[in-house]
């Protein structure tokens, strides 16, 4: 009998950042705001979605998951922007930018989740005691 294999605390940890990071993002950035977020808000809340990615890229341990853990950070950066945007627009013109975001959404997700897997790699080597000559 085989027994399932359990993903790292780690992996779960990830998923958790990508799947966590923009709902969060917003609440933080977003959600005081009494009318509509100033663009300063806009440009928080992208750049803390993008520190999620790295950080889930650190924790995701294997590289084989990053595509993956991408493609469901995305998903959950545009159903995010689509509930956020879609509440405070009732011409249907957050579509728009929808589309303008989501190729850039694409394009950075993956490489932003490699600097972090790299930048974890360079702090576990660092901390494992190097063999004596």
């Amino acid at each position: 009998m085989t027994s399932r294999r359990q993903p790292p605390r780690t992996l779960l940890a990830a998923w958790s950042a990508v799947v966590a990071g923009p709902p969060l993002a917003w609440l933080f950035w977003i959600s005081w705001s009494e009318d509509k977020a100033s663009d300063a808000a806009h440009v928080a809340w992208f750049a803390t979605v993008a520190a999620s990615w790295v950080v889930a890229g650190a924790l995701a341990g294997r590289r084989s998951a990053h595509p993956t853990i991408a493609a469901v950070a995305v998903v959950s950066a545009l159903v995010t922007l689509f509930a956020w945007w879609s509440s405070q627009d009732d011409s249907g013109l957050f579509l728009v930018g929808l589309l303008f975001v989501t190729p850039f959404l694409l394009v950075m997700s993956l490489p932003l989740m490699w600097i972090g897997h790299a930048w974890s790699l360079g702090v576990r080597s660092r901390r494992r005691p190097r063999p004596k000559p």
